[in-house]
């Protein structure tokens, strides 16, 4: 892929290609499968190809004796095996999603009932650390809400770009975002993380994007431009393009992605079966040549 952000003529060709591909019908987007853990072609070719045209792909998949093994088998036949080490992460790379009643767990939002604002993940990682894919699959759905909403952060930043350029060259500045280090008990565990907001991946040769809209432990650039792009930023996701996606995933959905813009709403859980989401994080893309 050329480099949209510094050519124009690229940007025209990929633009072009990008708006006579993307699907709009999230029905369009959710792929049956029979066996995870051996998928058919058909199967692994669907969802390859909305994960190379939209970023992403729904999946749906009978009940499973063991869950986490089961998306494992599924994410490594698409070739994400590098996972993140971060935090909580189980043995074979999975993050179990759910509300915890451990103190320094809970202080993590997304291991309570709140909402979650529009974020990329690990948008505070180092660059050799970028999280480049990630699934997302649902055990138990909670008793009400937790919804997910997604667009992907191609479609963002084209869209942008076509109502001023502006906005999207002050979001590609070097040091547009930064998230500070972070320390407990004065102890460093996290490196400060600065960068920009769209951003051409020189792994892959695709445009990616980093971001939060969380208040806290984030700075800005301290430039008009990029508080206004910000704030325009903000604006567009908080309307309703075709591009925008929301979903409840019921028991037994999946997302696939190369790290999709999202937020997920409040919810209730069932007392007996607290809602529960598998995640995993990769440093490398969802392979599209299967």
């Amino acid at each position: 892929m050329a480099n949209v952000v510094t050519s124009s003529d690229d940007y025209q060709f990929w633009r072009d290609e990008k708006l006579a591909n993307v699907q709009t019908d999230i029905e369009n987007c959710l792929i049956e499968v029979k066996k995870p853990t051996q998928l058919s072609k058909a199967e692994k070719n669907k969802i390859a190809h909305l994960c190379r045209v939209n970023n992403f792909a729904l999946f749906s998949t009978p009940a499973q004796q063991d869950y986490e093994s089961s998306i494992v088998s599924f994410n490594q036949q698409f070739g994400l095996k590098a996972f993140d080490q971060h935090l909580y992460v189980k043995g074979q790379g999975l993050a179990h999603i759910t509300q915890s009643d451990q103190q320094d767990q809970a202080e993590f939002i997304p291991y309570t009932d709140r909402a979650i604002g529009w974020h990329t993940d690990g948008y505070y990682n180092a660059p050799e650390d970028r999280i480049r894919a990630f699934s997302l699959f649902c055990v138990n759905p909670a008793q009400q809400g937790g919804e997910n909403q997604w667009i992907d952060p191609q479609m963002a930043y084209l869209l942008l770009r076509e109502e001023n350029p502006d906005i999207t060259t002050a979001l590609t500045h070097a040091q547009a975002m930064s998230i500070p280090a972070h320390k407990v008990d004065g102890q460093i565990r996290r490196k400060t993380s600065i960068g920009s907001i769209f951003f051409m991946d020189e792994m892959t040769s695709q445009l990616y994007m980093r971001y939060t809209q969380r208040k806290k432990n984030i700075d800005f650039y301290d430039s008009d431009e990029i508080k206004q792009a910000v704030e325009i930023l903000d604006q567009f996701l908080a309307s309703n393009t075709p591009y925008h996606f929301t979903h409840t995933m019921t028991a037994n959905q999946g997302l696939l992605c190369n790290n999709v813009l999202h937020k997920r709403s409040t919810f209730v859980d069932q007392q007996d079966t607290p809602r529960l989401m598998l995640r995993g994080r990769y440093f490398n893309r969802v392979q599209s040549e299967l």
